[in-house]
């Protein structure tokens, strides 16, 4: 069941991924445009980056990260990054679930955590207030350390209070994240999961 779920969203991808090439015959795409009128729901203001949001008040929690000088701070739903849409976690707590290196610093360890608000200063640079996802402190060895080709890591279910700047292009990947108990939870990279499946299922399944 594992292996037809998987194998239908990589073709799915793939399909995308064609549709969308210039090389694509002209037939193919206006079956694609029908689609799309079908099943794309429609974008909202707050969704199109084309069309400026408009300023709101800047909420108690983000006042130490937005410009002390202001009582009002831009905000978006989501943002689109190198092709890939991120969101705040109200709006769809899924795509709210990054891996990021902190500071930009790529020499440091990816840290996980999960997109509160998406906001700028001006209305044209955005940046991330994201909550840490929380190390466990009581954990001695992380049983997933014996399966170098599954890139999970066990976390706590809880997320930090404290909101941290994060640039977009400071910004890894997605992660995936499943509570296995009240207290504990799996944290799963799906970049590095692509590129496993890559070389285990070759080229024709490498998801772009």
């Amino acid at each position: 069941m594992e292996s037809t779920l998987l194998h239908s969203f990589l073709k799915a991808s793939k399909l995308r991924r064609w549709l969308a090439d210039p090389s694509c015959p002209d037939f193919i795409k206006e079956i694609k445009a029908l689609y799309d009128k079908i099943y794309t729901p429609a974008i909202s203001p707050e969704d199109d980056e084309s069309i400026p949001s408009r300023p709101r008040t800047i909420p108690e929690d983000l006042r130490l990260l937005a410009a002390k000088s202001s009582r009002t701070v831009f905000m978006r739903a989501r943002i689109k990054v190198r092709d890939i849409v991120y969101s705040s976690s109200q709006t769809h707590l899924g795509n709210s679930l990054i891996q990021f290196y902190p500071e930009g610093d790529k020499t440091r360890s990816l840290v996980p955590g999960s997109i509160k608000y998406i906001y700028s200063a001006d209305g044209r640079h955005y940046s991330l207030a994201v909550q840490r996802q929380l190390p466990i402190e009581t954990l001695e060895v992380d049983p997933f350390n014996q399966y170098p080709y599954f890139p999970a890591q066990t976390y706590s279910t809880q997320l930090s209070t404290a909101l941290e700047h994060v640039c977009t292009d400071w910004i890894f990947g997605h992660y995936a994240r499943w509570d296995f108990s009240s207290d504990r939870a799996v944290v799963l990279s799906l970049s590095r999961v692509s590129f496993i499946l890559s070389l285990i299922l070759g080229s024709d399944y490498v998801i772009h």
